[in-house]
C-alpha cells in the first residue's frame, strides 16, 4: 500500500527555501535595475525545481503531477540566464538573437504540453520527445556547456588592477562556484545511481545545492544590497573595518571615473530629454548609486553635472560654428529651452551666449 504523502525535516527545509527563493525573485525585479533580471529568474527556475522534488519525494506528485516535466525545462534555462547575467555585468554587446539560447527549454516544453493536455483530457496521444526528457546527460552536457561558456567569459574579464575589478572578480567567481556545485549534484547522483551502494536519499544532494545557493545569494542581498546595482562601492568581500573608508573612496573614484569617460566618448548630455534614470541604465548604476557618485566626486546634482558638459559644448560652437544660431546651439547641446540656457551660461561665464559669440568673433 502506497503511503501517505507527508513532509520531513529535509522536506521541510526545502520548501522553505522554495519561499526564500520566490521571495528574491520579487524582490530583484522590484528592483527596477533589468540587468539584475536574468539572476532574479535564476532564483525563480531554482525555486521551481526545488518545488517539484519536494513534491516528490513527499508523494504530493501523485496529488499534483502538473510540475512533474518541468524541472527539465529550468535545467535548460539555467545556463543561458547566468550567461545572460554575466554579459550583462561585464557590458557586453547582446543581440536579440540570444534569444535562441533558450530555443532547448521551449523545445522542451512540448512534452510539457502534452503532458497537461493528457490530464485535462484534452488528448489520449503519446508524449512526444519524452526520450529526451528521461536522458539526464542531455541536461548535464548543457549546462556544462553553459559552465564553460561562463568560466572562459569571467577568465577573460579576470582584470584586478583596480578594487572595484577585484571585487567584480570575486563576485563572479562566487556564482560560477554556486553553479559548478549545483551541476557536480546533478552528474554525480546519476553516476552512484548505478553504484550498489547507492542510497535514493542521495538526491537530496540535488537540493541541497539549489537550497544552498539560493540562500547563499539571499545573503549577499541583505549583507550587501548595492552587489545586484551592477557595480559595487562598499565593502563585500574585505572584512577589516579600518579599511571601509579608504575602500569606499577608492572605488568612487573609479566610477566617477567611469561616468565621466561615458560622458566624454558616448555625449549622451546632448539628448533633451536625458534623464538620471537613462543614464544609470545605460552605465549599469543603480540610480541611487549614479547621484551618489556624482554627488560626491563632483559637488554637483545630477541636473547641473549634465548642464556643465553642455554649456562647455556650447562655448566650443560659439567660438567656431558662427552661422549657426544661439537658439541652434543650446538645442543642439541638450537644453530644452532659452531661459534655461541663457541662466546657466551667464552664471558660469559671466555674459550672455551672444555677448560671447560677438566677443569671440573679434578675439
Amino acid at each position: 500500500m502506497q503511503e501517505a504523502p507527508s513532509f520531513d525535516t529535509w522536506t521541510s527545509i526545502f520548501l522553505i527555501a522554495v519561499a526564500m527563493g520566490l521571495f528574491l525573485f520579487l524582490l530583484i525585479v522590484s528592483g527596477k535595475n533589468r540587468k539584475n533580471y536574468p539572476i532574479a529568474f535564476l532564483m525563480l527556475v531554482f525555486s521551481i525545481m526545488l518545488f517539484q522534488y519536494v513534491l516528490y519525494w513527499t508523494r504530493y506528485e501523485t496529488v499534483f503531477p502538473y510540475l512533474m516535466l518541468v524541472p527539465q525545462v529550468c535545467y535548460l534555462t539555467t545556463g543561458p540566464l547566468l550567461l545572460l547575467y554575466f554579459l550583462n555585468l561585464y557590458k557586453n554587446n547582446i543581440r536579440f538573437n540570444y534569444l535562441l539560447h533558450f530555443l532547448p527549454a521551449g523545445i522542451m516544453l512540448i512534452p510539457n504540453i502534452f503532458l497537461w493536455m493528457k490530464y485535462l483530457g484534452w488528448t489520449d496521444k503519446d508524449i512526444p520527445l519524452l526520450w529526451s526528457v528521461q536522458n539526464p546527460w542531455i541536461f548535464a552536457a548543457h549546462m556544462g556547456f553553459y559552465t564553460l561558456l561562463i568560466v572562459r567569459l569571467v577568465h577573460t574579464n579576470r582584470s584586478k588592477t583596480t578594487e572595484f575589478l577585484r571585487l567584480r572578480h570575486r563576485w563572479a567567481t562566487t556564482l560560477v562556484s554556486l553553479y559548478s556545485l549545483f551541476l557536480l549534484a546533478y552528474v554525480s547522483f546519476f553516476i552512484l545511481v548505478k553504484l550498489p551502494f547507492f542510497n535514493n536519499q542521495w538526491d537530496y544532494a540535488i537540493s541541497i545545492t539549489m537550497s544552498f545557493s539560493i540562500y547563499a545569494i539571499g545573503f549577499f542581498i541583505f549583507k550587501q544590497p548595492q552587489v545586484f546595482d551592477g557595480e559595487f562601492y562598499r565593502q563585500l568581500f574585505i572584512p577589516l573595518q579600518n579599511k571601509k573608508q579608504s575602500f569606499e573612496q577608492s572605488l568612487l573614484n573609479e566610477l566617477y571615473t567611469n561616468v565621466t569617460n561615458y560622458m566624454e566618448t558616448k555625449k549622451p548630455y546632448i539628448e533633451n530629454e536625458l534623464r538620471l534614470v537613462h543614464l544609470a541604465d545605460r552605465l549599469g548604476f543603480s540610480t541611487h548609486l549614479l547621484s551618489k557618485v556624482i554627488n560626491d566626486k563632483s559637488g554637483k546634482n545630477f541636473n547641473q553635472f549634465i548642464n556643465d558638459y553642455r554649456l562647455a559644448e556650447a562655448e566650443q560652437l560659439l567660438r567656431e560654428a558662427s552661422d549657426l544660431s544661439i537658439q541652434n546651439i543650446y538645442f543642439e547641446v541638450g537644453f530644452n529651452n532659452k531661459a534655461t540656457f541663457y541662466s546657466a551660461f551667464r552664471k558660469k561665464y559671466g555674459c550672455t551666449p551672444t555677448q560671447f559669440k560677438d566677443n569671440a568673433a573679434k578675439s
